[in-house]
């Protein structure tokens, strides 16, 4: 019985390093996309990962600021922004914009809010657009509490419309009765080492 505990663990302790070496991977998790695992993987090591011609290394704007960083595999379906700290030498976070990327519970890019609501087990509430942080969303079911999520308009998006509808600081419900025409879906997915929500 203790051997089949041990040989369990081990089991454990193995399988962890080769699902982070699978680059052909596309699910995540809290702390963890494909192979990256946030705040352990070196950012030296994503074009040994991914491949030198599908990894752009690049200083990267945000809000106050920039930060080293590399686009992988751009303007695909398997686009990830990746985030590095000041030195460079630590991954901080991994941005999903890539329609292949899914978690255990369906998470990915271009979910609609009917979706979401079924994985969050409720309702939840978004910031309104045309202001910083504009369509993030509030969720606190468990498994999504450990992402940052916005969502935005997608191709069926009446943009005048849903900007007069949802526009500014204010925070709007799921259950909003405009919510239907929308037509809002995921359009960006953070991913952290500690897996809490940016502020």
């Amino acid at each position: 019985m203790r051997l089949a505990r041990l040989a369990f663990a081990a089991s454990l302790l193995f399988a962890a390093p080769a699902l982070a070496l699978d680059a052909g991977n596309r699910s995540f998790a809290p702390g963890r996309v494909g192979a990256i695992l946030v705040g352990v993987t070196k950012p030296a090591d994503l074009a040994k990962i991914y491949g030198v011609a599908n990894v752009k290394y690049e200083t990267m704007g945000y809000e106050g600021g920039q930060t080293p960083g590399a686009y992988i595999y751009s303007d695909t379906p398997n686009f990830l922004q990746v985030m590095f700290d000041e030195d460079g030498k630590s991954i901080e976070s991994v941005v999903i914009l890539g329609k292949n990327w899914a978690s255990k519970s369906g998470l990915r890019i271009g979910i609609g809010v009917a979706q979401l609501e079924r994985i969050n087990g409720g309702a939840f509430k978004f910031q309104g657009f045309g202001v910083d942080e504009g369509g993030r969303v509030f969720a606190d079911g468990p498994v999504l509490k450990p992402f940052t999520i916005h969502i935005g308009m997608s191709q069926r998006s009446a943009g005048q419309a849903v900007r007069e509808k949802f526009f500014g600081d204010a925070h709007y419900s799921s259950r909003h009765p405009a919510i239907k025409t929308a037509h809002l879906e995921v359009n960006i997915i953070y991913v952290t080492a500690a897996s809490v929500r940016r502020e």
